[in-house]
């Protein structure tokens, strides 16, 4: 295993050390983190109180000439710990507080192929095809850097893996994407090394609803109403189910801002909000969700540090209950040089009913070729 991660980082930097400038070539990146983190304390019963894992993700393009593009992504990351096919909750990404929580161990990591697409661009849009993750949202994005645990909460809104197209018109300053797509259930939905199985088309959540029958629409851009640095992210999202009992369209809004705000040369306060509102969520009837995270950012040289809050309502109709999350985190982090980071976060968290404290750091590095 150990020989295997070797060669499946060191090959494309070995290779591609240096930016080709001819075509074909290969370009891209690859991230690698090391997460460890600990619950100091919790109200629930047989909680493994430590827990670390590797996440590396490779991006990478193979250009054909300077508008085609075969584009990958893909995720080495263990299953147990960041992702579940709980049908109660189909959306969870990560559960903090359970009870298979431990030290990586060789066997832990699951390789799985993200995105697989063939994508054309020019300067005025893009287009693919293929497999993708469809733009909804921007919170649960890793380049935010809110701390250690607030990307890992909102990822249940992130739009994963899914089959179809997508267009993207490149405007000044701003992006509009319209993406229309399915659920993977073919035999890229399963994984290399630790299998997690192929995903069923047969349960009826939402992207389960036949050929390209659900779609997303978003925009994203800077310098808002003529503000200077202020970003915006408008998304919306339809999700489709088949004609079963029970079962609806799961529709979705996004709306988020932040604003880089310059204090000095070295300096800078940075205010960030995004809402979440989901209809049917999971493409249940009735069981509609509500995110909301607010964060602000300082950075001072090659110091950032973060206070944030984020919190999950989600209505389950079936027992006229709600289930209700939040996560308050304080964070610091350093910038050792352009590629190269860590963060430590203290997060308070509530999570199905139970709470607990933790602590937790990442290592984080990003190789460019």
């Amino acid at each position: 295993m150990k020989k295997l991660l070797a060669i499946f980082l060191l090959f494309p930097c070995a290779l591609y050390a240096e930016a080709p400038k001819q075509f074909p070539n290969v370009s891209g990146d690859v991230l690698m983190q090391m997460q460890a983190d600990r619950v100091i304390s919790t109200t629930k019963e047989g909680v493994s109180p430590n827990n670390g894992f590797i996440y590396i993700e490779p991006n990478i393009a193979l250009n054909f000439n300077r508008n085609w593009s075969t584009k990958t992504q893909w995720r080495l990351q263990p299953n147990n710990v960041l992702t579940t096919r709980d049908s109660a909750n189909p959306e969870r990404y990560r559960t903090f507080l359970q009870s298979d929580r431990g030290a990586l161990s060789v066997g832990q990591e699951s390789l799985l192929v993200e995105e697989l697409k063939l994508n054309f661009e020019n300067d005025d849009l893009r287009f693919f095809a293929g497999k993708f993750d469809p733009t909804f949202g921007t919170a649960w994005r890793k380049s935010k850097r809110i701390g250690v645990f607030a990307s890992q909460f909102n990822e249940d809104y992130n739009l994963r893996e899914k089959l179809g197209a997508g267009i993207t018109a490149l405007l000044e300053g701003s992006q509009i994407t319209f993406n229309t797509f399915m659920n993977d259930t073919t035999g890229l939905s399963n994984s290399a090394l630790r299998k997690r199985g192929v995903a069923s088309s047969s349960n009826r959540v939402a992207g389960n609803g036949g050929a390209l029958s659900s779609y997303s629409l978003s925009m994203e851009g800077k310098n808002l109403f003529g503000i200077e640095n202020l970003f915006y992210n408008f998304g919306y999202r339809n999700l489709a189910v088949g004609k079963v009992e029970g079962r609806s369209r799961e529709v979705a809004r996004v709306v988020g801002s932040e604003y880089l705000y310059k204090v000095s040369r070295d300096t800078s306060l940075i205010p960030f909000i995004e809402l979440v509102s989901i209809g049917n969520f999971g493409g249940e009837t009735g069981r509609n969700a509500r995110y909301a995270t607010m964060a602000l950012i300082g950075k001072y040289s090659a110091w950032t540090a973060s206070a944030s809050v984020v919190a999950r309502t989600i209505d389950q109709p079936q027992t006229s209950s709600k289930i209700s999350g939040s996560q308050v985190q304080f964070s610091i982090g350093y910038k050792f040089t352009d590629n190269f980071t860590i963060d430590v976060s203290r997060a308070n968290i509530k999570e199905d009913g139970n709470s607990g404290a933790l602590i937790g750091t990442t290592l984080s590095y990003l190789y460019k070729f």
